[in-house]
């Protein structure tokens, strides 16, 4: 297999492989989705040359241990004696090679099956992220500290080291782009648990990954670095492939979790745009149905009223909607701005009972109140309004004609408590865990078929937790359902 020569500044990735097939396929991927040039040698010689004349742009080295010219390995150590990121890629791995190829210095070694090809993508991708990654080595072992940097620097991770947990903390405090800790547990002055307890803070598991190491034989201490904020924790002594893998899936875990952070933010801007433009027509809309069922335009028959009726409580629906989407997209944002006041909360509930009194009319539910003096308390008037609309449309969508829904008000232990209950069917038991998640239905359905847009308690949870208040649902099954939300009544 003839070698290729390099013409580009591009860092390339050399796969010393003699079948050819493979060869060919793995510098495919290669170029296709990353941004290295692959380059095949056939042989242990070609590989040999090609490095020592482009050693300083090799990023990472493919080696297959079976080569015409080197069926032994030899090009293993020659490839870590020039000091090349070496990947070990074979099909004969028995495990006393697998042993011997772990004691060499190389990144790690792939087997050769259907999705190995694949696997040597991933590794490339990783290996690329990880050279903008910071890691903190944390340990007061000089020589421990020594292997686990070298450990981290073969897989390309940028290094630091500190000797203690209070230049840990330092470190981590000053604004070092650190991504991910490894924690020993026994140091002088502050253990590891307490420097994980302090890390926690300030930064989340999802900002700061730590991996807890310790050689000590207590039997709760995986589950104090692990209650105390650790993502992991290793056991002393450890082999180093264990090792690369838990600070592999640590690292990716984080790398997830922000990526699906970033798309719900994606998320929420689309649905905050498209609320935004449905706006304008929605007005339009009502204001033109408005105008016809006015007469302003000319008499309308009883059938034409009829449908422009219809329109017109569609378009209501379609603003309730897209009022829910401005509020998801707001409070999933974090730009839920309160603007507290101090008010009476009985009032608001009055105010707002008398607006759903039309709609409990129409399926004749009676409302019964046991609303007692309470506050005044600091809220936002409009948004708590916006809780208790939502409470009571909820209970009137899921009761029964001819029935009651209780509404209670009370104060007690430094909270004032809300409840709406009604006797419908109430939630089913393994799905309580649904009514206050985004885009989210139980599937008990509205008793006159009015529409959901599984909107309402999630909006209504973060309203009140917005306000240092808390939620919560008791609920028998056929028997209906109470709604509670409490509020400090202090500040």
């Amino acid at each position: 297999m003839e070698q290729v020569d390099s013409v580009n500044n591009t860092e390339v990735v050399l796969i010393v492989e003699d079948s050819r097939a493979i060869a060919v396929e793995l510098q495919r991927k290669i170029d296709e989705h990353t941004e290295f040039r692959a380059e095949i040698v056939g042989t242990c010689e070609a590989a040999v040359e090609f490095a020592r004349q482009h050693r300083n742009e090799i990023f990472l080295a493919i080696l297959d241990l079976n080569l015409p010219d080197s069926g032994d390995g030899g090009i293993v150590d020659v490839f870590c004696e020039l000091e090349i990121p070496s990947i070990v890629f074979t099909a004969d791995l028995d495990e006393t090679t697998r042993r011997l190829m772990l004691t060499k210095d190389i990144i790690d070694y792939v087997v050769k099956d259907t999705r190995s090809i694949d696997t040597i993508l991933r590794y490339i991708e990783r290996l690329d992220l990880n050279r903008r990654i910071g890691v903190l080595v944390v340990d007061d072992s000089d020589s421990l500290r020594s292997v686990l940097s070298r450990m981290l620097g073969k897989l390309m991770f940028c290094v630091l080291e500190a000797p203690d947990a209070e230049t840990a903390l330092k470190m981590i405090n000053s604004g070092a782009d650190i991504r991910l800790a490894i924690v020993d547990y026994e140091m002088p002055g502050m253990n590891g648990v307490e420097l994980v307890r302090r890390i926690r803070e300030r930064f989340s598991r999802e900002e700061l990954g730590v991996i807890g190491l310790s050689s000590s034989g207590e039997p709760l201490l995986t589950a104090k670095f692990i209650k105390n904020g650790a993502n992991d924790f290793i056991i002393k002594p450890f082999e180093a492939e264990a090792f690369y893998c838990r600070v592999r899936s640590t690292l990716e875990n984080l790398e997830l979790i922000s990526r699906l952070k970033e798309a719900n933010t994606v998320k929420n801007q689309f649905l905050g745009m498209a609320a935004h433009d449905l706006r304008s027509p929605i007005s339009g809309i009502n204001g033109f149905t408005q105008l016809l069922l006015d007469n302003l335009c000319g008499d309308l028959t009883e059938e034409q009223r009829d449908i422009i009726e219809v329109i017109n409580v569609a378009n209501w629906q379609m603003n309730e909607m897209v009022n829910d989407l401005l509020d998801i997209s707001a409070i999933e944002s974090g730009q839920l701005k309160l603007k507290k006041e101090k008010a009476y909360l009985r009032e608001l509930v009055e105010s707002r009972l008398r607006i759903h009194c039309i709609s409990a009319r129409n399926k004749a539910i009676t409302f019964r109140t046991d609303l007692q003096e309470v506050g005044p308390i600091w809220f936002d008037v409009r948004r708590m309004g916006q809780v208790i609309d939502n409470l009571l449309t909820n209970a009137l969508k899921f009761s029964p004609a001819g029935s009651f829904v209780d509404l209670s008000l009370a104060g007690e232990g430094g909270e004032v408590e809300f409840c709406v209950r009604d006797y419908g069917q109430g939630v089913p038991p393994e799905e309580k865990s649904l009514l206050f998640q985004t885009f989210k239905k139980t599937r008990v359905r509205p008793t006159a078929g009015e529409t959901s847009t599984g909107l309402g308690l999630h909006i209504v949870k973060k309203i009140v937790e917005a306000h240092g208040g808390r939620v919560w649902v008791d609920s028998v099954f056929g028997k209906g359902a109470s709604f509670y939300f409490s509020l400090p009544s202090a500040g």
